[in-house]
Parts: C-alpha cells; sequence; structure tokens
C-alpha cells in the first residue's frame, strides 16, 4: 500500500474498533431501550469497516468502491460477499441475519427481540473479535477488557399468547416469524459461528457472603424438600467435537501470544497432543468435560468449552514443556 492508502487503512481500523466498543457499550447498558437497534447498526458498522479495510488491503483501494459510482463505496451486504464467498458458512449467515435486523423498520423491532437475538449477537461478535484477528493481528480483547465481550441478557421468556396481546397484529407476527426463522437455522446449521447458547448455571456455596442469593427451608413447613432433576441438552452443554477442541485451543493459545512447545521446538496443538490430554486426564469419563452419545451399538463423544478452557490453562502454565511432562507423566501412570 502506498501511504495514502496505508492511512486509510488505519483509519479503518480505528473506527472498526471504536463502532466494536459501542455495540457492546449500548448492548450492555440497561437504561437504554433500543439496545437491540443499537448493537445491530454499531455492530455492522464495525463489520464493514473491517472488511473494507481488509480488502484494501488485499485487493486494492478500487476494490471497496463501485465501478460505475467510484466517489461511493460498497455496502456491507457486498463485503461479505466478497470476503467469505461460501453462502452456507455459518459465520456469513450469521452476519447476514444481523445485517437484516439492522434494516428492519424499528417499529418491527421490540424489546423481546433481545431473548431471541442474544445467541446471534454474541456469536457475531465472537466473530469479529476471531477475524479482527486472523486478518490484521489485532486483539480485541487488549481494546475491552476480555470480561466484558460477554453479552448480557434478560431472563424473561416471550410466549406466543404474550406477544399477541403486548403488540399490534402486524408487530407480533413479524416476532414469532423471525422467533421460528432464527430456531429453525440454530437447528439447522448447529454451529457456535451462527448462534452462542446462553447458559446460566447456579452452584451451592459454604460461605453465605459468597452468594448471589439463598435460599432456606422453613423449619415449621409441613412441605419436604424434594430435588428436580432436569435434563440439559448435550448439543449445549457438550457442543464441540474432538476436533472442533483442537480448533478452539489453537485460536485461544494464538490469541494470548502463547508459543507451544515440544522437543524445543515450536508447534500448535495438534489431535496427537488432544489424545494425549484426554488419555491423562479423562475427560471422557468427566461428565464435566465429556458427554458419551449413545445410537444402538454406535457410540461418540462430545465436550464442553470448559474442556477448552481446562487445556489451554494447562498450557498456558507451562509451554515450554507441558506436552513432553504430560508424556513423561502418562508413561509412569500407565505402567502402575
Amino acid at each position: 500500500m502506498d501511504e495514502v492508502d496505508q492511512k486509510t487503512y488505519d483509519r479503518l481500523i480505528a473506527k472498526a474498533k471504536e463502532a466494536f466498543v459501542l455495540a457492546i457499550e449500548v448492548y450492555n447498558r440497561p437504561s437504554i431501550r433500543y439496545r437491540v437497534e443499537g448493537f445491530s447498526f454499531f455492530m455492522c458498522n464495525a463489520w464493514e469497516l473491517m472488511l473494507k479495510a481488509k480488502m484494501l488491503r488485499d485487493d486494492g483501494r478500487d476494490s471497496i468502491y463501485y465501478k460505475d459510482n467510484p466517489d461511493r463505496t460498497i455496502t456491507l451486504e457486498r463485503c461479505v460477499a466478497h470476503v467469505f464467498t461460501n453462502k452456507k458458512a455459518p459465520l456469513r449467515r450469521n452476519l447476514e441475519d444481523v445485517i437484516a435486523l439492522r434494516n428492519t423498520s424499528t417499529h418491527f423491532i421490540v424489546e423481546e427481540h433481545e431473548q431471541i437475538y442474544v445467541g446471534l449477537f454474541q456469536s457475531c461478535l465472537n466473530n469479529f473479535d476471531d477475524k479482527m484477528f486472523e486478518f490484521h493481528g489485532e486483539n480485541m480483547g487488549d481494546v475491552v477488557p476480555p470480561h466484558f465481550l460477554t453479552l448480557s441478557m434478560t431472563a424473561n421468556p416471550a410466549t406466543p399468547e404474550r406477544i399477541r396481546a403486548k403488540y399490534p397484529p402486524e408487530v407480533a407476527e413479524k416476532f414469532l416469524f423471525d422467533e421460528a426463522e432464527i430456531a429453525h437455522e440454530q437447528a439447522l446449521l448447529e454451529s457456535l459461528a451462527y448462534s452462542t447458547v446462553m447458559v446460566t448455571e447456579l452452584a451451592w456455596v459454604k460461605d453465605p457472603e459468597k452468594a448471589d442469593f439463598r435460599v432456606a427451608h422453613d423449619a415449621g413447613s409441613d412441605k419436604p424438600i424434594r430435588t428436580a432433576k432436569v435434563f440439559q441438552d448435550p448439543s449445549n452443554t457438550h457442543p464441540l467435537s474432538a476436533s472442533a477442541v483442537v480448533k478452539a485451543v489453537n485460536k485461544r493459545l494464538r490469541k494470548k501470544g502463547v508459543k507451544l512447545k515440544a522437543g524445543g521446538d515450536e508447534k500448535d496443538f495438534t489431535t496427537a497432543d488432544w489424545a494425549l490430554f484426554m488419555r491423562f486426564y479423562g475427560f471422557k469419563d468427566n461428565r464435566e468435560y465429556g458427554y458419551r452419545h449413545e445410537i444402538g451399538n454406535n457410540c461418540n463423544h462430545t465436550y464442553s468449552m470448559r474442556t477448552v478452557d481446562f487445556i489451554v490453562q494447562v498450557i498456558c502454565d507451562n509451554p515450554e514443556s507441558v506436552i513432553d511432562d504430560l508424556k513423561t507423566a502418562l508413561k509412569k501412570k500407565e505402567a502402575r
């Protein structure tokens, strides 16, 4: 790039970062009622600026302008089609659905849209974070503290009856149509690049001061305490295949700038390394990490995001020799 294009590139990246931060700030601010519209507007703006920076660098200045109108830059939709050529890719489908929401007339968007779009929004944010690093070497965790990269959400289910009673017919039916379409896409794609599963987990703590809320049983009550067991969908709790775990670990390590080594040489985390971790730590036999699916005589395993968290933490604690140390420890363990 020449000096002019370099300045334009730097300006696009800087503005993309600002739009990304604004999208998160708008969505996570409870006092703002137009969180859905605000997030979709600023997130789409961030994607458009970031993709145009990539096209400018890779394909030249003319690539971001209309050929028949050189004073006007192309739309986000054209940028997406140019960079992500696979129309069926979950990332592209996610981005196209968020763009469609941005283009929806504002009177059709209601506060309950947040509940059906929050999974798409979280994936859209995560995808931007990944691609900003992949395309431009920019880690958004350096711009926004990592814990702010998780969007807040409200837990107030919107039933069809409630929606129809609350809004005019055309608004209610538009919402219910959107909800059904997104549910269909989620079931069809089954990808975190399209929609992130939002899970709230409760855990007992011994120290009352560390509790967010308390549950008590009245000693004078004649009602006994009962334990309720609720089935959890493993596609939500354990969504990752073994290859997806390997890919996620490598992505995390790159973003953290951690260099994994074995025998003194730098390397990626491989399927062989995954097998080593699995044999040593027994992920398949621990429901916190692995889930066994059985259909007739066939079975396979999927894994939770905690598996990725655990492996990355172990590697970060000792990237220089963790693989060699595990091999030695496993030999001793299996020789007993």
